[in-house]
This record gives structure tokens, C-alpha cells and sequence, in this order.
């Protein structure tokens, strides 16, 4: 799915939260990022959670998981001279974050907008990969079909 979206200046908190989460998101992404975020306001809003393959997340002390952000690969495309170049990055959006389901903070080993010459208000495109999702078989589906041995008692 590619939708568009246009470049802005945050909050200012990329960096302290790419700090955060920086060893946890070197593990899960393969790669050290930059210490910022490249934030796009889309032109509708998405859930990540369908694209998302990976997720910041630990578990309580009861059990249960709390997850802090989604992570969903994507390309970011940068058009020059009717020419595309995509970049591969990561999008993430926070579980109880600021901002709502129209923004993204990309995640990515290069400042994009030095990178790119990428200024606010730049319109850039992203391409959201879809995740593949395996279907676990139904249980009663992998028992045998008909009359059984137990059946018959």
C-alpha cells in the first residue's frame, strides 16, 4: 500500500526516544538508527497494527504485555526529476503516543533529511509492505474425519 504524507518537525522527542529504546530496537531491527525520527503526517490515517511485524513490548509482572510502539517496514519514496528512489526504513507508531493514526515516525540508519535534502512541508510517499499472516489451522480441523476407535466406547 503506498500513501502519502507530508514531512514535519515533531515534537522534538525522536531523539530521546530513540535513545529509550535504542539497544531494544538494534536487536529487532538489525541495524544502529539515527538518533531522531522522521515524522510524516499522512493524508488519511492508517493502523500499523496490519502492517506492523515487530513490536516494542515487554511483559508485566503479572503476565501481561504491555506493548509501547508497532514497527511496520516500509520504503519511504523520495521523488527527484520524475525519478523514485525508495529508501527501506521502519514506521513506527506508539501504542498510547501523542499523536493519532495520521502520523508516522520513521525510523532509519541516515537522517532522511540530510540524506535527501528533505525539508517540512516536502511531500514524500510510503510504501507499507503486507505482513504475512499465517492462519493456524482450527483444531477441530486436525482431527480425523469420521467414526473413530474413541468414538465407538
Amino acid at each position: 500500500m503506498r500513501i502519502k504524507g507530508v514531512v514535519f518537525s515533531g515534537v522534538l522527542r525522536g531523539k530521546p526516544l530513540i535513545e529509550i529504546y535504542y539497544y531494544r530496537l538494534v536487536g529487532l531491527l538489525g541495524f544502529e538508527p539515527y538518533m531522531g525520527t522522521f515524522d510524516v503526517k499522512l493524508t488519511r490515517s492508517i493502523d500499523t497494527t496490519l502492517y506492523a511485524t515487530k513490536s516494542l513490548e515487554h511483559v508485566l509482572m503479572d503476565g501481561k504485555r504491555l506493548i509501547n510502539a508497532y514497527l511496520a517496514p516500509v520504503n519511504v519514496i523520495f521523488k527527484k526529476n520524475d525519478a523514485e528512489e525508495k529508501y527501506p526504513c521502519w514506521a513506527m507508531q506508539q501504542a498510547d503516543g501523542i499523536y493519532g493514526q495520521d502520523v508516522v515516525e520513521i525510523i532509519a540508519k541516515d537522517s532522511l533529511k540530510e540524506k535527501f535534502g528533505i525539508e517540512d512541508g516536502n511531500i514524500v510517499e510510503l510504501e507499507f509492505s503486507e505482513k504475512n499472516i499465517v492462519k493456524r489451522p482450527d483444531i477441530l480441523e486436525s482431527l480425523p474425519k469420521g467414526e473413530t476407535q474413541l468414538m465407538k466406547r
